[in-house]
């Protein structure tokens, strides 16, 4: 079956077409006139090959310009970047994207609160395991480890993950549990985290109050310390430097443990989850994957590892 031609590719040739034709010379001269006015018969030839060659030139330079005869490299994911990760999911909402990229966890999230609305494209992308991210060589990290292995023994990692209807994002192999834990040598009653509250169900503000299902893992970490757990909601792309300069004790905020992210910091990992596209009901785009992106719009939220996959996918485009 020959391929099905958009009204943008037939409107496209259908331009290229008038251009060239515009292209034409006016006629000139006959060669009665020609003849009167004295000019020989080679002198015409050679006009008449320096006009062709002049059309073809012309004709080059339209297609390199506008597309029209040329072959082009492929398109481009035109990607929309959010601060906010809700901001990114209301763009597909009001149809201002063809698709939003995200985890699984708010893929899942809002496919749940909008029954019928939206639907996953494709299969789900690499899964990578997210973490409680702590200051390079802090003590702190270490301890993180050891509870969120008491966690996992004690059954209550995956009764939290149950309650948010994220059992699956649990660690199939999590760390053996240590015979007593080390509480971290802070001062005070409190451990602070920084965190994007605009990711449910991971971590959202809802009548005033910051709740989500690293809210329940932060908190009862803490609490085998014998300590209270404290939030700041922090933007997401500032997550890292707001640790680094000591705004928070560490940092949980479905922040994904990629190699890059692990030479500014270290990682207690706690789940893993995979990125999944998700799309208006019925695929009006037909994306069916993330190669099948390119020409289409795309929201994501900023500096996360979605975003990183889409500029990486871009640069494969480009050199098709």
């Amino acid at each position: 079956m020959a391929p099905v031609e958009t009204p943008g590719v037939v409107a496209n040739r259908i331009n290229c077409r008038r251009r060239q034709r515009s292209l034409a010379p006016a006629a000139g001269p006959s060669s009665h006139d020609v003849i009167e006015k004295g000019i020989g018969v080679n002198m015409r030839t050679r006009t008449l090959f320096a006009l062709l060659g002049a059309m073809l030139v012309a004709v080059l330079i339209v297609g390199a310009t506008t597309g029209c005869g040329s072959s082009s490299k492929s398109k481009q994911i035109t990607i929309k970047v959010f601060p906010a990760d809700t901001n990114a999911a209301i763009a597909l909402q009001t149809g201002k994207v063809d698709a939003y990229v995200a985890d699984a966890t708010p893929v899942l999230y809002y496919m749940k609160k909008n029954p019928g609305k939206y639907e996953i494209a494709g299969k789900q992308l690499a899964a990578t395991p997210e973490g409680i991210a702590t200051r390079k060589g802090d003590p702190l990290g270490n301890s993180f480890k050891q509870a969120i292995a008491k966690l996992y023994a004690t059954g209550e990692m995956e009764k939290i993950l149950g309650t948010w209807g994220l059992s699956e994002f649990a660690l199939a192999s999590p760390p053996a549990a240590p015979a007593s834990l080390t509480a971290p040598s802070i001062s005070g009653d409190t451990i602070k985290f920084c965190s994007d509250t605009t990711y449910p169900p991971m971590e959202s503000i809802e009548n005033g109050k910051t709740v989500g299902a690293d809210i329940d893992i932060g908190t009862a970490l803490v609490k085998l310390w014998g300590k209270k757990a404290e939030f700041a909601t922090t933007g997401f792309d500032v997550l890292i430097p707001a640790l680094q300069s000591k705004k928070c004790d560490a940092v949980i905020s479905a922040l994904s443990d990629t190699p890059e992210r692990a030479k500014e910091v270290d990682f207690a990992d706690y789940v893993s989850v995979g990125t999944l596209i998700m799309v208006k009901k019925g695929n009006p785009a037909e994306i069916t994957d993330l190669a099948s992106l390119a020409g289409k719009t795309v929201a994501v939220q900023a500096a996360t590892t979605q975003k990183a996959m889409l500029d990486a996918e871009n640069k494969a485009l480009a050199k098709k």
